[in-house]
C-alpha cells in the first residue's frame, strides 16, 4: 500500500515561491563523456544542399580545401543525378578532393527532402537512386572509393497511409544490410538518417532499434523563435539521447530557404517562419554551443550556392557578405573546438538579475550563451568577457575572441565602448567568458 500524500498546500506555495525566486540557478542537464570518442560523436558537418550531377562534382571537389580552412570536419552531399557504373569517376574525384582536404566525406544517397520539392514526400529515392536495391549497391560502390558514411536522408514516412508498416520494416531492413556493409569495411565508417520527432512513435522506434550513428531529429527546425521553446528543444534531445547511450545530433537551417525565401516553410510556426540573416546566424551559434555533431548547411556557412533545377552549383564566397559570414563560422568554430563544446557539460541558467523574459541563458563548458529572443535590448553585465555575436565580425565585437585565439594584439576598450559590445539586439546570441565565482572559506 502506498504511504505516499499529495504535496500540502504549504509545499506548493513554497515550491511556487522558490520557482518565482531570483535565486540564480544552475540546472545541468547533460554531462560531458570522460573518455575519447570516435570522430562521429562531435564534428562539425558542412552540408551541401540539393543534388549534384557531373557539371557540379568538378566545383564541389575544388572547395574542398575551402571547407576544411572554415572549420569544418566533414561534408555531405546527394549524387542522385551521377551514375555509378558509367560516371563513377565524379564521385571518385569528389571523395578524393576531400579526403586530401583532410574531411570526412558522408555520402547521401536517399531521402525525402530533395530540391526542388520540400514538401513531405514519400519517395525517398531520386534520379539514379530507384531504389533499396540500387541504394545497398550505391553504398557499397561509395565506401570503395572511400566514402566515410552514407546517408539515407530524411526518412520518407507517413503513418496515415496504406503500407506505412511495410515501408518501416522496409526502411528497418535496409538499415541492417547497410550496417553489414559498413563493417565489411571499417568500424569507423557511419550511417546517418534523419527523422521527424512528430511521428513518435516511429521516430522513437529508429531511435532506439535501428542505432544509426548519426541520427538527426528535426526538434530545433521544428521549434518557435522563443527561449522556452528552443530550450525545451534541446533538453529533449539530450534526455533520450543520454537516457540510451547515444550522441545528440543537430541540424536546424533550411538551406533551401536561404537562396529562396518566399518558398513555403516545411514547419509553418517555426522560427524560420519570416526570418532573416540576423535569426539565421544567432541560430548558427546556438547550434555551435551544443554537445555532439552539428550539421550546417554550407550556403550560410561557408560559401555560395546556385540551382540549376535540382541540381547545385556550391561555390567559394562571391561577395563581402559572404566572406564575412565564412570569416564569421570560422571564428565560431575555431572556439567551439578551443573551448571543446562538442564535448561538454551544459546547463540551463535561470534567475540572472539581468535575465528578462525571453533572454535564454546555457553554460556549455566554460561559455556561456545568452540568446535573445525578445523584442527589447538585453544588456550583459561587463565581467562577463564577451568572446563573440551573431551579428557581427567586426573587430570591436570580438574582444574576448581575439584574445583567446590570439589573432591580434590584446585590445583595450572604455567603458562605453564594451558596454555596446555586450548589449545585445533583438534576435541575436553571443558568447560570453563568465566571472569565475570562489567558494567562500567558512
Amino acid at each position: 500500500m502506498s504511504t505516499e500524500q499529495a504535496p500540502s498546500h504549504i509545499q506548493k506555495e513554497t515550491a511556487k515561491a522558490v520557482q518565482n525566486s531570483r535565486y540564480v540557478r544552475t540546472h545541468l542537464i547533460h554531462r560531458r563523456s570522460p573518455l575519447p570518442g570516435s570522430w562521429w560523436h562531435a564534428p562539425v558537418i558542412a552540408e551541401i544542399p540539393g543534388i549534384i550531377d557531373k557539371a557540379g562534382a568538378k566545383p564541389l571537389a575544388s572547395i574542398m580545401p575551402i571547407i576544411k580552412e572554415t572549420g569544418f570536419d566533414g561534408i555531405v552531399f546527394r549524387p542522385a543525378l551521377l551514375d555509378f557504373y558509367t560516371s563513377k569517376v565524379y564521385l571518385d574525384q569528389i571523395i578524393e578532393a576531400g579526403k586530401q582536404a583532410g574531411l570526412r566525406v558522408i555520402v547521401r544517397l536517399s531521402g525525402g527532402d530533395y530540391a526542388p520539392d520540400l514538401t513531405p514526400s514519400l519517395k525517398p529515392f531520386y534520379g539514379a537512386e530507384e531504389s533499396t536495391a540500387t541504394t545497398i549497391t550505391r553504398a557499397r560502390e561509395a565506401l570503395k572509393s572511400g566514402a566515410d558514411g552514407i546517408d539515407l536522408g530524411r526518412i520518407a514516412e507517413d503513418p496515415n497511409l496504406p503500407g506505412a508498416k511495410e515501408r518501416d520494416q522496409e526502411f528497418s531492413d535496409l538499415v541492417r544490410l547497410l550496417m553489414f556493409e559498413l563493417a565489411d569495411f571499417s568500424e569507423e565508417k557511419i550511417l546517418v538518417a534523419e527523422a521527424r520527432t512528430e511521428l513518435h512513435e516511429q521516430y522513437q522506434y529508429h531511435l532506439q532499434e535501428d542505432w544509426i550513428h548519426n541520427f538527426i531529429d528535426n526538434r530545433l527546425q521544428r521549434a518557435p523563435f522563443s527561449d522556452a521553446a528552443i530550450i525545451e528543444a534541446i533538453e529533449e534531445s539530450l534526455f533520450e539521447r543520454d537516457k540510451i547511450g547515444v550522441p545528440p545530433v543537430w541540424k536546424a537551417i533550411n538551406s533551401r530557404l536561404i537562396m529562396e525565401p518566399d518558398r513555403p516553410n516545411n514547419y509553418p510556426g517555426s522560427w524560420e517562419d519570416g526570418t532573416n540573416t540576423t535569426r539565421r546566424s544567432s541560430m548558427r551559434i546556438i547550434m555551435a554551443s551544443l554537445p555532439g555533431a552539428i550539421y550546417l548547411p554550407f550556403g550560410f556557412s561557408g560559401g555560395h550556392v546556385t540551382y540549376k533545377g535540382v541540381a547545385v552549383r556550391p561555390l567559394p564566397p562571391i561577395n563581402s557578405i559572404e566572406e564575412r559570414r565564412l570569416a564569421h563560422t570560422q571564428l565560431a568554430l575555431r572556439l567551439r573546438k578551443k573551448y571543446d563544446l562538442g564535448n561538454a557539460n551544459l546547463a540551463w541558467v535561470s534567475g540572472l538579475p539581468w535575465q528578462t523574459p525571453g533572454v535564454g541563458v546555457f553554460t556549455s563548458g566554460s561559455v556561456m550563451c545568452v540568446f535573445n529572443t525578445s523584442n527589447e535590448d538585453v544588456f550583459v553585465p561587463l565581467e562577463n568577457e564577451l568572446l563573440l555575436r551573431s551579428d557581427s565580425t567586426r573587430e570591436w565585437a570580438l574582444p574576448g575572441a581575439e584574445t583567446v585565439l590570439r589573432t591580434g594584439p590584446p585590445q583595450i576598450f572604455s567603458t562605453t565602448e564594451r558596454e555596446e559590445q555586450n548589449t545585445l539586439t533583438p534576435g541575436t546570441t553571443a558568447w560570453f567568458i563568465p566571472p569565475v565565482v570562489k567558494a567562500s572559506n567558512r
